[in-house]
């Protein structure tokens, strides 16, 4: 049974998750399905070599509303996610990673914000991470907070819905993983209405991710870059 009115495209970025990317997205799909009237799945797919990229086109080819758009290469994770953002044709935008870090069902506790708000954001209800962890998103969350002055409870926000009206406006010119700050930064400049619900999170235990302990540390000097470039264009 149907149980949501509103429109609802779902970005999907993919690269080389040839281990994840075929059953979460019958996952994902049997789920709108269930939920949504109007809805479709963009999968944006950046240059792969692991044998994602076949996978992306015959679950299209097999499975409803799915739309996949291939990069040529990997041009970075914010890369994907604009490109993911602009192609969006529904009322809301919702993004979900391949390792699935939150239960799809989270959604039904958004929506009803829809109606006050435009952006919905997720903090951890709970951090069972190991010490190393804690410490390296404790120091990123509070650097960059105190260079953007954001208010988030967490940065990095792995549940996060818009108004695509919302996202689409926004002058995002990040490539890589501060694409999640240089959209808060730009919410919060433009006294743009959000919420932030508590969501229950899980590390991936497929797969491997590609950030290092340093990583975090390095993206805070490219936003202090794009942040600059900004107002020198006058953004």
């Amino acid at each position: 049974m149907k149980t949501h009115s509103r429109s609802i495209s779902v970005i999907v970025p993919v690269y080389n998750e040839v281990l994840l990317v075929e059953d979460s997205i019958r996952a994902i799909s049997e789920f709108m399905d269930e939920n949504f009237e109007d809805h479709e799945i963009v999968i944006i797919e950046s240059g792969s070599m692991d044998g994602s990229h076949e996978i992306c086109d015959r679950l299209a080819s097999a499975l409803p509303n799915i739309n996949v758009v291939h990069e040529d290469r990997k041009s970075g994770f914010g890369s994907a996610l604009k490109l993911g953002y602009g192609l969006a044709s529904k009322e809301l935008v919702w993004l979900v990673v391949v390792d699935m870090p939150f239960p799809l069902e989270t959604i039904h506790k958004a929506l009803p914000l829809f109606d006050e708000y435009d952006c919905v954001f997720s903090y951890r209800d709970h951090d069972d991470r190991g010490p190393v962890k804690r410490l390296r998103s404790y120091l990123y969350n509070t650097l960059v907070k105190t260079i953007l002055n954001v208010k988030v409870k967490h940065i990095n926000s792995a549940f996060r819905v818009f108004k695509r009206e919302i996202i689409q406006a926004l002058p995002l010119i990040s490539a890589g993983w501060t694409l999640d700050a240089e959209v808060l930064y730009e919410i919060t400049r433009r006294n743009i209405k959000y919420a932030e619900i508590p969501v229950s999170l899980h590390d991936r235990t497929v797969g491997t991710t590609t950030l290092t302990f340093w990583d975090p540390f390095k993206m805070i000097y490219e936003l202090v870059k794009i942040v600059g470039a900004k107002g020198k264009m006058g953004l």
